[in-house]
Order: C-alpha cells, then structure tokens, then sequence
C-alpha cells in the first residue's frame, strides 16, 4: 500500500483554482521532491496531504494517508494521522516554534503524545532521556543549554535542528520538509541537508521535500514533480528530469540553476 495517494486533487480559493489535478505517490521510504516557483501550489498540496488547508480552501480530488481519505474527512479522523503517517518541518522554524517555550518542553510534548498513542508510560524521567536522544540524533551541542533556551536564544540553524528533531520524535512514516533550509546561510543549509538525508534513511522514513531549489533537491530525494502554477509540467528520476527536461519551464529551471552554478564558479550537478 502507498503511504501517500493523491489523485486529481484541486485546491480552490473561491473560483480560483490554485492547485489543479494534481497526483502524486510516495511509497513508504521514497524520497520525493516538489519543486516549483513561489506560489505554484507545492506548500498547499503538503498541507492538503495531512488535512491543514488554511480556512477558505476546498479540495477535491482524493488523498490516502496511510490509507486513510483525508479530503472531506472530520478533524477526530485526521488527528490521529499527524505525527504517526507524516509530521511536518516547517520553513521558518522561529514562526513554527513556540517563542513562550523553553527548546526541551516542545520537544518533549510530541514525545508525551506518541508514548500515549503507543500505550507506553509518560514517566517524566522517560520523556527527558527521550528529549535528549532526539536532540543528540540532530548533532545539536551543549544539550543542557539547548534544552533550557528559548527559540530567540539559539541560532537559525539550531532552531532547525530542534524541529526536526519534534518531527522524529513523532516517529513518523512520512516526513515533509517545506523549504526547511531557505532560511539559513549556505554553510548551514549544507548541513542540515546532510542531516535529513541521513536521518531519513537511518529512521527508514519517506520524504517529501519541498523547494524552489533545484541542486538542493537533487541532493537529497530520488524522484521529483515539477509544479507549475499549480500543475504538473514534469514528473520522474531526478536525474532523469534534470539531467534531461522535457518541458519548457523545467528547462527554465535547470539552466537558471546552472548559469547561477557557473556564476559562482561551482561546477553544475
């Protein structure tokens, strides 16, 4: 069974269409890309695939996560999908973290609510030892700080550790990472990728990876969908799709990626 289906899914915001027939399958550990300029959908469709469509939004179509509809579905049904089926790595992590919350209680609540899923003990002593192996498995230094910092008192790429770091703890299926290095300097961009792309095959997790970014796509998923005001213009191999585009605008994209590459004196991928 597919982890994710979605088949001829349309988002509208009253008359307009901003996503149209869109499909796309992620089997369980696959690592997919979504890539596209801002505002061709890429972001909507990942929150139409959990059920988190801002208000406003209809969908329509059909999407299985980990077999379950969620188009139409009520929020008791889609509830018990977040975390376990797919858990979310936002762009921003300074927007998505709580700034009223010190690093270790936010990580620690995900933990607390996986632990009751799975029937296990919420024992304080229990979910620390877990908050601390999970901040470990991101590389983040000086644990006991980290862990009793606010999110205004570490750095960007710290911040990005720590989500990724509740993401797991979720011990998800499916990990969707929306644009999760836009925000960071080159250096730290690098090795958060490294991080994802290591911590997805370790945890056997299925990815889907979203940006505008092609070299950074190609770095870590193994097929991709090109998105184009809300359409699919291209879909297959990475290598394939960028190696060899066949429409017009993802030809665009690889020769805008490759002129920036020479311009930096970077050899092209």
């Amino acid at each position: 069974m597919s982890l994710l289906k979605i088949d001829k899914l349309t988002i509208r915001a009253g008359g307009q269409a901003l996503v149209k027939d869109m499909s796309l399958t992620i089997e369980p550990g696959a690592r997919v890309g979504l890539i596209g300029e801002s505002g061709s959908g890429k972001s909507l469709t990942a929150f139409a695939a959990v059920g988190l469509l801002p208000q406003g939004l209809e969908a329509k179509g059909s999407i299985l996560l980990d077999g379950v509809e969620v188009v139409g579905a009520p929020e008791e049904t889609l509830r018990p999908l977040r975390g376990s089926a797919a858990a979310f790595v936002f762009q921003e992590p300074l927007t998505a973290l709580d700034p009223l919350m010190k690093i270790g209680r936010q990580v620690a609540e995900p933990i607390a609510r996986r632990r009751r899923r799975e029937g296990k003990s919420a024992k304080r002593s229990e979910i620390v030892a877990e908050v601390r192996h999970y901040l470990e498995r991101v590389a983040l230094p000086d644990i006991d700080r980290i862990m009793n910092s606010y999110p205004f008192q570490i750095s960007g790429g710290q911040r990005q550790r720590v989500a990724i770091a509740m993401a797991l703890a979720c011990r998800p299926k499916l990990l969707i990472a929306d644009e999760p290095t836009t925000a960071l300097d080159v250096t730290t961009q690098a090795e958060i990728l490294e991080l994802l792309s290591t911590l997805v095959r370790e945890e056997g997790m299925a990815l889907l990876f979203i940006s505008h970014d092609l070299p950074v796509v190609a770095k870590v998923v193994e097929e991709v969908t090109v998105l184009r005001r809300g359409e699919i213009v291209e879909q297959g191999p990475v290598r394939t799709v960028f190696g060899s585009p066949q429409h017009e605008y993802t030809k665009m994209l690889v020769n805008a990626a490759a002129a920036f590459d020479r311009a930096l004196g970077e050899p092209v991928q």
